[in-house]
């Protein structure tokens, strides 16, 4: 989930020599929850992120998840925005059976526009949204994002907005939450031409989060 995947990472140097188990679980709080134990792959550690909502400016949804995840998901802060609303996301990691990871930190909020614009835009396809509305991007998302995601039991999502260069940093993915099983891929541009295509526990956070705003 654990939002990613990104990331312009914090390796831990620790290595794996057997699976994990870690505590999955997801609550709409910003405190850690709990839950059953799974089995992760073989090499994933045990991850914790949190994320939250903004509408118009205003936080209006909090999340918290936890499960197995790429190392590559540890101690990385990331947030993507659409005309109107914004997800923040961080994520922390611990490396032993069913342990509690640090609890994530949320960067600061700022509404500092960095000169970049892009087009956004929301719909409920399986296809990439396009709009002729324009959005200023803020902070550090320095990044034009398209996204496409997928969840079982529910309609597909696609957005078009801002987001920071982590969010960019990993490919196509697919995952399974608990009994959620989704589906994310995402281009990335500087705001000019060349896209590049790049989404386990992130790509479960944006889906889970952009269910909400819908």
């Amino acid at each position: 989930m654990i939002f990613s995947l990104l990331f312009v990472c914090v390796f831990s140097s620790l290595t794996t020599s057997h699976s994990l188990s870690c505590i999955e679980c997801k609550d709409a709080t910003d405190v850690p929850c709990t839950g059953d134990a799974d089995t992760c792959d073989e090499n994933e550690v045990c991850v914790s992120e949190f994320a939250l909502t903004l509408i118009d400016g205003i936080p209006v949804v909090k999340l918290f998840m936890r499960g197995c995840g790429n190392q590559a998901q540890c101690f990385v802060s990331s947030s993507l925005s659409i005309p109107h609303a914004r997800i923040i996301s961080s994520s922390s990691c611990c490396y032993t059976d069913s342990c509690t990871p640090p609890r994530p930190v949320l960067p600061p909020i700022t509404s500092k526009k960095n000169g970049l614009i892009c087009k956004g835009c929301q719909s409920m396809e399986a296809r990439p949204c396009d709009s002729d509305l324009y959005m200023e991007c803020i902070g550090n998302e320095t990044k034009c994002i398209s996204q496409v995601a997928m969840s079982s039991g529910t309609p597909p999502t696609a957005i078009r907005g801002c987001a920071t260069p982590s969010v960019c940093a990993v490919r196509h993915e697919e995952g399974t939450f608990g009994h959620l099983k989704f589906k994310s891929d995402i281009t990335c541009t500087d705001g000019g031409a060349g896209l590049h295509y790049s989404l386990h526990l992130l790509g479960a956070t944006f889906i889970f989060m952009f269910k909400v705003i819908n």
